[in-house]
């Protein structure tokens, strides 16, 4: 299967924790997966809920929540972080649509690139936030 990085499985998202983050189970184990290249707001429970949190949790359950979707680690990049979450690209299985890339051009997350990373679809994220920025999409309605 061809993504974008290299494939680790499918599975359905049987709970949404926030807007990057949801449950799983891959082979008999619950785990975490972190969603790649985004950042979301707080929506609260561990830390202090921030503005358009609430929103990009609410988002996140309606376009991944009992769907199956594709995960794919970045080459080049660790699988696990440090709160024992799988980080990978998350591609919904019914249309193929990158659930990262579609949730920062509707302005529910950040791209979130860290300096020394070089993921593999790092400037798709860049264009989608600066096209949801300019059209004032989501959490970017409010600034001037």
């Amino acid at each position: 299967m061809t993504g974008p990085g290299d494939f680790y499985g499918t599975c359905a998202v049987e709970d949404v924790i926030d807007g990057d983050t949801f449950r799983t189970t891959i082979k008999r184990k619950n785990i975490k997966v972190r969603i790649m290249g985004i950042n979301t707001p707080e929506s609260g429970g561990y830390r202090e809920e921030e503005a358009w949190g609430q929103e990009a949790k609410i988002y996140a359950k309606e376009k991944l929540q009992g769907r199956f979707v594709h995960l794919y680690t970045d080459p080049g990049d660790p699988m696990w972080d440090q709160y024992h979450r799988l980080l990978a690209h998350v591609v919904i299985d019914d249309g193929g649509i990158n659930y990262g890339v579609q949730a920062v051009a509707d302005g529910m997350a950040h791209a979130y690139i860290m300096p020394h990373q070089d993921l593999t679809i790092g400037d798709t994220l860049r264009k989608a936030e600066r096209l949801a920025k300019d059209e004032k999409r989501g959490m970017w309605r409010d600034l001037d």
